[in-house]
C-alpha cells in the first residue's frame, strides 16, 4: 500500500494512542504497588491476547499464515512481546514513569536506522534532522540541563532495561512492516501478541500463582484493565495500522510526544517533579516531531521548485 503523507485520521488515532500510553506509565506504577511486575504483566498480556483473538474471530478473519512467514512471525513475537515485555515491566518497576517514557522516545532513531538499512523506507534529510532534533529534546529532558544523564543509583538498572527494550520494540516494528502488506493490522497484532504471551507466561506463572487476589484493590485492578484493554488491545492495533499506512519512521515519531504527556500525568498522579529543562526538551521534541511527520514536505517543494527552475533555464 502506498504510504499516506497528509495529516488525517491515522494521525488523530496515533495522538489518541500517545495519550493512552502516557497515562499508562503512571497507572502501571500505581498497580505495581500491589502486583509483582511479572504477575501484573502476565495477567494483562494473557487477557489482552484473549480479547484480540476474540475480536479477530468475530471480524470473520482466519488465523492462517503462509508457511514461509511462520518463523519470521514467531521471531518478531518473541522479540517484540516476550523479550520487550520482560525488559519493560522490570525496567519501569525500577525507574520513574517519566524517565521510562523519555527513554522510549528514542525509538524513532532506532526505527529510522533499521528501516533505512533494510531499505524499507527512504528518509528525507529533513526527516533525519527532525529525528535528531527530537533526540536532542530527549537529552534535555533526561539531563535536566546539567549535562549529566542522572542514570545513577536506584534507577540505573531500570533505565538500561527500558533502553534495551526500546531496541526490541524498534526491531519488532520494522520487521513487521513487510508482513502488513499480506495480513491486516488486527490479525498481526493478535497473532504476535498471543505467541509472545505464550513464551512470556513461564516467567510469570509463579508470580501469578502467589498473588493475594482478595487483597488487591479496585484501583489496581482498574489500572490493569486500562493497561490491557487500551494500552495493548486498542493501541497496538492502531500502531500497526499506522505503520501500514504511513510507514515505520512517521509512526514511531509519535513516541517522542508520549514523554511530554507522561511527565505531566506522572506529576498529577505520582507527584513526580517537572523541571523547566524538561519543558524546554518537550518543546524541542514537538519541533522534531513536526519536521519528521509533515514539515519535511516544505523542503521537498522547495527542491522541486529549484529543479523546475533549473530546467527552464536550461
Amino acid at each position: 500500500m502506498e504510504e499516506q503523507n497528509n495529516f488525517g485520521w491515522t494521525d488523530v488515532l496515533m495522538l489518541l494512542t500517545v495519550l493512552i500510553w502516557a497515562v499508562n506509565f503512571s497507572l502501571i506504577k500505581i498497580a505495581l504497588r500491589e502486583f509483582s511486575p511479572h504477575g501484573f504483566n502476565g495477567i494483562r498480556l494473557f487477557s489482552a491476547s484473549l480479547i484480540l483473538v476474540l475480536i479477530l474471530w468475530i471480524s470473520g478473519q482466519d488465523f492462517r499464515l503462509e508457511r514461509r512467514e511462520i518463523l519470521r512471525i514467531v521471531g518478531i513475537s518473541i522479540v517484540g512481546n516476550t523479550v520487550y515485555q520482560i525488559l519493560f515491566i522490570q525496567g519501569i518497576n525500577q525507574t520513574t514513569a517519566s524517565n521510562a517514557s523519555i527513554i522510549l522516545a528514542m525509538s524513532p532513531i532506532f526505527i529510522a536506522l533499521l528501516s533505512s538499512s533494510l531499505k524499507h523506507e527512504k528518509i528525507h534529510w529533513a526527516g533525519w534532522l527532525g529525528i535528531f532534533i527530537s533526540f536532542f529534546g530527549f537529552y534535555l529532558v533526561i539531563s535536566k540541563g546539567t549535562g549529566n544523564l542522572h542514570l545513577s543509583g536506584k534507577g540505573l538498572r531500570g533505565d538500561l532495561m527500558i533502553f534495551l527494550g526500546n531496541i526490541c520494540w524498534a526491531t519488532y516494528t520494522v520487521l513487521a512492516k513487510p508482513l502488513l502488506e499480506k495480513v491486516s493490522s488486527l490479525k498481526l497484532t493478535a497473532i504476535t501478541l498471543t505467541i509472545g504471551t505464550l513464551f512470556y507466561l513461564p516467567f510469570a506463572a509463579r508470580d501469578i500463582s502467589r498473588l493475594a487476589w482478595k487483597e488487591i484493590s479496585l484501583e489496581a485492578w482498574t489500572s490493569l484493565s486500562y493497561s490491557s484493554l487500551l494500552a495493548i488491545v486498542a493501541s497496538f492495533t492502531i500502531w500497526y495500522a499506522s505503520v501500514k499506512r504511513v510507514g515505520n519512521s512517521k509512526t514511531s515519531i509519535y513516541g517522542n510526544i508520549t514523554p511530554v504527556f507522561a511527565a505531566l500525568f506522572a506529576y498529577l498522579f505520582l507527584s513526580e517533579r517537572i523541571t523547566s529543562f524538561q519543558i524546554l526538551g518537550a518543546l524541542t521534541i514537538f519541533i522534531g516531531f513536526y519536521l519528521t511527520r509533515s514539515g519535511y514536505r516544505l523542503f521537498l517543494k522547495k527542491e522541486k521548485y529549484g529543479r523546475d527552475k533549473l530546467k527552464n533555464l536550461i
